[in-house]
């Protein structure tokens, strides 16, 4: 049995803030360390909980900047959080 481990407060920071980037008005509530995996607990707007499991293949690229990573990252993110697709266009095109 393995034990999940938590990820270190930088870790908890970039995810929130690629939400606050996203315009997602959700919270990171946790982000624990799995073996090649990140498993990250939301609250989303409409006060649901999600999980996320982000590469950390794909969070270690995007930590050191490449963008390609950083969209897998923040598709992976926005998947499921209502209007989140809709808010994040209208972002990037303003």
């Amino acid at each position: 049995m393995t034990t999940d481990k938590l990820a270190p407060a930088k870790m908890h920071h970039f995810i929130a803030e690629q939400l606050l980037d996203l315009a997602v008005r959700g919270k990171v509530l946790s982000v624990l360390v799995e073996e090649s995996a990140y498993l990250v607990t939301l609250t989303l707007p409409d006060r649901s909980v999600a999980f996320r499991h982000l590469s950390a293949y794909d969070v270690g690229r995007s930590l050191r900047g490449d963008p390609d990573a950083l969209a897998v990252l923040r598709a992976d993110l926005l998947r499921e959080v209502p209007g989140a697709l809709h808010e994040a266009a209208d972002a990037t095109h303003s």
